[in-house]
């Protein structure tokens, strides 16, 4: 079996894995564990997690990337919301039925709220540093992502 390395984007890996697989090409891949849970509240899916690897960094704010609800206040029916839009999935199970004006961004979350665009933000935090030159605070942890391994299930 030829051992190929293709690279794509992390939140495509899940994608790749599943089509491969379907066409008799065994492979595994490796993502963040926030990108497979997006990809997995988005379709059913064969893939499983074959190895979670834990993701240490004391340079990040909660020692690995985390989706947070960002703001300054908790959170209140009917305020606006900036939604990473890789996330869009997670952010609809956190938020259920919750009454909020939502906008959805490839990025410049933090630049929605800055300019008075939206109350909150949905976004992945990493070390914190965008977010508080911002002036946002986190309000709530919403998912801890760590590194996983990922196959289809046999």
């Amino acid at each position: 079996m030829p051992n190929d390395k293709i690279v794509v984007r992390a939140e495509d890996v899940p994608f790749f894995v599943e089509e491969m697989s379907k066409n008799e090409k065994p492979c595994v891949g490796l993502t963040g564990e926030d990108l497979f849970k997006e990809f997995t509240l988005k379709k059913q899916t064969n893939l499983v997690i074959k190895q979670k690897i834990p993701w240490i960094d004391k340079n990040a704010l909660f020692g690995k990337p985390t989706i947070c609800l960002l703001g300054k206040t908790q959170l209140k029916e009917n305020s606006t919301i900036a939604i990473n839009s890789k996330y869009t999935n997670i952010a609809k199970s956190y938020l259920k039925n919750k009454k909020l004006k939502k906008y959805y961004f490839s990025g410049c979350t933090e630049t929605a709220f800055e300019k008075g665009i939206a109350d909150f933000v949905i976004d992945i935090v990493y070390s914190g540093k965008s977010a508080k030159k911002a002036g946002l605070e986190v309000i709530d942890k919403i998912f801890e992502s760590n590194i996983v391994l990922l196959e289809v299930r046999k």
